[in-house]
């Protein structure tokens, strides 16, 4: 069975969205002017990849005893300006099966969940039947500190039995741990419930940092940290397991740092530690290679080679923590799909190698099943995305009259048709004519003339 994959994110009532949806697909790409929105509908899908985890909401949101600190704003800042709580969902897909889970959490007086439903295909105990209906309901919530309770799926004719969870945590993560799976009805719960944490688990929020980059890191550190940390150990790693993406790697290294680069090596330390290196030829063939170790590279060449890296193991090669406590994970050994997060993918890059970088990105979604969500402002991205990537443009924009944050397919903006028979994408955008719903006029005969309709 394929693996569960997030492929609409649903910001209800998050920041500064409100009814919001963004539909992810192999590759989103998402613009939009500065405070549009678009890194609120990031922290977003943050807080539940977060959440997901199985975390506690202030130890997830608020950064409490957590590595990661908190999400941008905690969890106070969630919560849309003039409310005490927010809203947030997904769907995602398994294979045939398709899961629709929504989550309220108030912020305000307390921290904790008072709404959360998941529904999906569950299964009739006597007739085996699949239908389409709640996996769990959650109840009105009672006072603070009681926890909820929420009606769980049983297959079975009448009311569906009423369990208790903490209201601290999502309750799709302690589902597993009430359910033993006993039945066909249990484990079409337990497949709702591991689908949607698996896949939401797989959310790799990707944002190198230079600077950490440069230093000797451990040989066995080879899971690709979110800061790129360790970029030398998880990149030797894809060397050794996977050479044809490394030789690729190489490549693409050659052609956006210098043709004098002969390869990529590794020093290592007495202690097992290692960084990594380009070798280097002068031109003569007399001359002998020299070797630029990580601690002399650019920023702009050490962000690439750490999305290059994320993006060619993106698999098997990413820390991401995919385990579950579900006793029907064994039997089914279900898999999350990996989506990569990555912001201002142009930064440190020259334009003219826009095009290579999108082409690797398109490439590492097909190759691997691997989705990527980047934000962007640069033309000549945006220039490089025409074509069949145009209807994965969502662009980013604030209602003139409401300032909430809004999400629009590019190709459904009014003036669309008219603004690429004036110029190229990246161009329309940058000019402003393809930056938000506003109306522009009806341009309807210039459509149908570019699809040949007159």
């Amino acid at each position: 069975m394929l693996p569960s994959r997030i492929v609409e994110l649903r910001l209800n009532a998050f920041k500064s969205f409100h009814k919001a949806v963004l539909p992810l697909g192999g590759v989103t790409i998402l613009t939009g002017r500065n405070s549009s929105g678009k890194s609120n509908a990031l922290d977003g899908l943050e807080v539940l990849a977060r959440l997901a985890e199985g975390e506690d909401l202030a130890d997830a949101l608020d950064g409490r005893r957590r590595e990661g600190g908190a999400v941008r704003g905690g969890s106070d800042g969630c919560a849309p300006h003039g409310t005490n709580e927010f809203s947030l969902g997904c769907t995602v897909a398994h294979g045939d099966n398709v899961f629709r889970y929504d989550v309220v959490v108030e912020v305000r007086p307390d921290l904790r969940i008072v709404s959360e439903t998941l529904y999906g295909p569950g299964v009739a105990v006597s007739s085996g039947n699949v239908t389409n209906g709640p996996l769990l309901e959650s109840r009105p919530p009672g006072a603070p500190g009681t926890g909820i309770e929420a009606e769980v799926h049983n297959g079975k004719r009448g009311v569906n039995p009423v369990h208790r969870f903490r209201d601290s945590r999502l309750l799709i993560s302690q589902v597993p741990l009430a359910l033993a799976g006993a039945d066909a009805a249990e484990l079409s719960v337990l497949e709702g419930t591991d689908s949607v944490l698996l896949a939401l688990r797989g959310v790799f929020h990707f944002d190198p940092v230079p600077h950490l980059m440069r230093d000797f890191v451990p040989g066995r550190d080879v899971e690709l940290r979110r800061t790129g940390e360790n970029l030398s150990s998880a990149l030797r790693n894809l060397q050794r397991t996977d050479e044809e993406a490394f030789a690729h790697l190489t490549t693409l290294v050659r052609q956006i740092a210098d043709d004098r680069v002969e390869g990529i090596s590794f020093v290592s330390s007495d202690l097992g530690d290692v960084m990594l290196a380009l070798n280097e030829s002068r031109g003569l063939p007399t001359d002998a290679l020299e070797r630029t170790p990580a601690r002399q590279m650019s920023d702009g060449l050490l962000r690439f080679l750490g999305i290059a890296t994320a993006l060619l193991s993106s698999q098997h090669g990413l820390d991401i923590d995919k385990a579950l406590v579900s006793s029907s994970s064994a039997a089914r050994d279900p898999e999350g799909a990996v989506l990569i997060v990555l912001e201002e993918l142009e930064n440190g890059l020259h334009p003219s190698q826009a095009k290579r970088v999108l082409d690797l990105v398109r490439s590492s979604s097909d190759r691997s099943g691997t989705s990527v969500l980047l934000t962007t402002h640069s033309p000549a991205l945006l220039d490089a995305a025409e074509g069949v990537l145009n209807e994965n443009v969502m662009v980013c924009h604030r209602d003139s009259d409401t300032g909430r944050s809004r999400l629009s397919p590019l190709t459904e903006l009014p003036g669309y048709a008219t603004a690429l028979a004036e110029g190229t994408l990246g161009s329309a955008i940058t000019s402003g004519k393809l930056v938000d719903a506003t109306e522009q006029g009806t341009d309807f005969a210039e459509f149908e003339r570019l699809l040949g309709l007159r």
